[in-house]
């Protein structure tokens, strides 16, 4: 099979990390796989060699064309007087440089039997360009339908396409919007997001960590969903209360760091955290984490759970909605916690004192590369079915 993964950046970031790990992962299981980019700016991930990388810069293109450029600026315009439809005007601009960029892909390459485009971002450049082999991949439950901007958005985007959420709570969902507000998606599915086992471990081995005591992990973007200060309170109760003595390791950054560092000092914990920023690679922090927490308020798959299950660190999450739940089955539910910081601290303790025995594979193995290659080759043979 010949598939095409198509992304709008390869900045360090989840989604983004998906992207390469699905290329990968299709050229792992033996298929011709290529990885498409719209945005060069700020570019950190890469695939292996085993893939085949191609710049689309949309943008560049159009702005360099004759009428392209006052196009770009009449769209500008539009966009000032109605906020919010810029991505309307840009997608009717872009789409047909995309399907021009693609056919000559395909008459160097052969055509694509699967083209999977990741993010919303990436889905409203080029919305409306349709064909029947697209799988659009959404990534978040924090799909915004309030407005008749919000709605006229979604149907650009989703109509008439086909959707797979990376989760149940995901699918669940676009599902809702569909009676909702109407949509009328090709087809809705649950495809996971793949995870590479292999190199994960790899990289967990790629340097020591410059830690000697037993710590417990949060890995995330700082973001109000994160929920961060909820995790600094419930440490502050299982130290201060139930007598843990490891200290917290935080990974990660963003906007809402400023109320992260003022938690801190309100709680008076600068001598328990260790903030470490944003790192490339983790995976050894992770590796060594005696717990790998996670308390977001949402969390459309959760991926670094899974990467910590293939690590052998023992995860404790709070019950988000979205995808968590499809990770923490079976003798992990109990390590779901309510939104309760008490709760937390307890389980918290627990985790560490009394670490539970877990079939770690087992856990793992749905989000393979093979398991979720198989699920997009179903896809493109029950569509050659009907």
């Amino acid at each position: 099979m010949r598939v095409a993964v198509v992304v709008r950046s390869l900045k360090i970031g989840g989604m983004e990390r998906v992207a390469v790990n699905l290329s990968e992962a299709f050229a792992a299981e033996g298929h011709e796989s290529h990885l498409i980019y719209f945005k060069a700016k700020g570019k950190k991930i890469l695939p292996n060699d085993s893939v085949h990388l191609h710049h689309f810069n949309l943008e560049d293109i159009l702005k360099k064309s004759i009428i392209g450029l006052p196009f770009f600026l009449l769209a500008k315009l539009l966009n000032g007087i109605i906020r919010g439809s810029f991505f309307f005007y840009n997608g009717i601009l872009l789409a047909p440089i995309f399907k021009y960029k693609l056919k000559q892909l395909e008459s160097r390459y052969g055509k694509f039997d699967l083209i999977v485009i990741r993010g919303h971002g990436t889905f409203e450049m080029i919305w409306p360009y349709q064909d029947n082999r697209i799988i659009q991949m959404v990534e978040s439950i924090f799909i915004r339908s309030k407005t008749a901007l919000d709605k006229f958005y979604l149907r650009c985007v989703y109509n008439k396409k086909h959707l797979a959420g990376v989760s149940l709570g995901v699918k669940e969902k676009i599902e809702e919007l569909v009676k909702t507000i109407e949509l009328k998606p090709a087809s809705i599915k649950v495809i996971y997001n793949p995870i590479d086992a292999k190199t994960i471990v790899e990289k967990s081995n790629a340097y020591n960590i410059d830690m000697k005591e037993k710590y417990m992990l949060s890995v995330s973007r700082i973001t109000p969903n994160k929920n961060i200060p909820f995790l600094l309170r419930a440490y502050k109760i299982a130290k201060d209360k139930y007598g843990y003595s490891f200290p917290l390791v935080i990974i990660g950054d963003g906007h809402d760091m400023h109320r992260v560092r003022q938690t801190i000092d309100d709680l008076e914990l600068k001598d328990d955290i260790k903030l470490l920023g944003l790192l490339q690679n983790p995976y050894p922090w992770i590796k060594n984490a005696e717990l790998l927490t996670s308390t977001s308020k949402a969390e459309g798959f959760g991926m670094v759970i899974v990467e910590a299950l293939i690590l052998h660190t023992q995860p404790l999450t709070t019950k988000s909605k979205g995808g968590i739940k499809d990770i923490m089955r079976n003798e992990l539910k109990e390590y779901m916690i309510e939104f309760n910081e008490e709760l937390f601290a307890k389980k918290m303790v627990e985790s560490v004192n009394r670490p539970l025995e877990i079939d770690y594979e087992a856990y793992t193995t749905p989000f393979s590369a093979k398991a979720i290659t198989q699920a997009y080759l179903s896809f493109v043979q029950q569509k050659i079915i009907h």
